[in-house]
């Protein structure tokens, strides 16, 4: 059966070749080297270019970090995003990790490794945000990891999935407000190995940053071993300010 869909797949990419259809809104696109077409690249910018120097939020005035940065120290050293959480980005998450779009992944990837390279973040290793086992079951992949391989054959580092794990349960964090978000997530996240992670510089890679709440709890188990903590999401929902829809 999964020789037939691999088959079945082969074929439909020979005539429908994904990497010639935006990732936004399908329509063609002439260099398959580019994933979305010039009238999406319009609409997905920052409506500020002014961004906070640690989690990327959009900034009101002349600070370089926003309020709630300068409220709630980060564990993590600097986490930035390629876009910002729009409804045309966020159909694209949610096919890719609802729809089983798993051809997405390298395009995504992509875009990330390109917003890497508008910055000075160096890292040793890539590890992808852990799903528990309840979640894994049910999606059957982790959506992370999947960035998370795809960004290793564009920076060449290795991925590593086996030393850190989510250990418990948690409720949606968009369920909750700020100080439940903290307590839902104290120890749900251990380091399993840490001899892969010492004294290292993480990249930690995840599809969506919301608050960075999980972000954060995930810094501060990983660097009780490792140098530096850095992430990388594919969208960003901002607080700071109104984004066009």
């Amino acid at each position: 059966m999964k020789t037939l869909k691999k088959i079945w797949n082969w074929i439909l990419e020979i005539f429908f070749p994904s990497n010639l259809k935006c990732i936004f809104c399908g329509r063609d696109i002439p260099d398959p080297k580019i994933c979305y077409c010039d009238e999406c690249e319009e609409k997905l910018h920052f409506e500020n270019d002014k961004r906070c120097k640690l989690c990327d939020d959009i900034l009101q005035g002349d600070s370089i970090v926003c309020d709630n940065c300068k409220s709630h120290r980060k564990a993590f050293d600097r986490a930035i995003s390629v876009y910002p959480y729009i409804d045309m980005v966020k159909k694209v998450i949610l096919k890719f990790k609802d729809s089983n779009a798993k051809y997405l992944a390298p395009h995504m990837a992509q875009l990330m490794n390109d917003r890497l390279k508008q910055t000075d973040i160096e890292f040793d290793i890539i590890i992808p945000m852990p799903l528990s086992k309840k979640s894994f079951s049910k999606r059957k992949f982790n959506q992370a990891q999947m960035l998370a391989e795809e960004l290793s054959k564009l920076c060449n580092l290795p991925v590593e999935t086996k030393c850190f794990e989510k250990v418990k349960e948690t409720k949606h964090q968009k369920e909750l407000g700020f100080f439940d978000r903290q307590k839902n997530l104290h120890h749900a996240f251990k380091v399993t190995d840490k001899t892969k992670i010492l004294n290292k510089s993480i990249l930690l890679v995840d599809d969506v940053m919301t608050t960075g709440a999980t972000a954060n709890e995930c810094a501060k188990e990983l660097k009780k071993f490792a140098n530096n903590v850095f992430v990388i999401t594919f969208a960003r929902k901002q607080s700071s300010s109104k984004i066009k829809k």
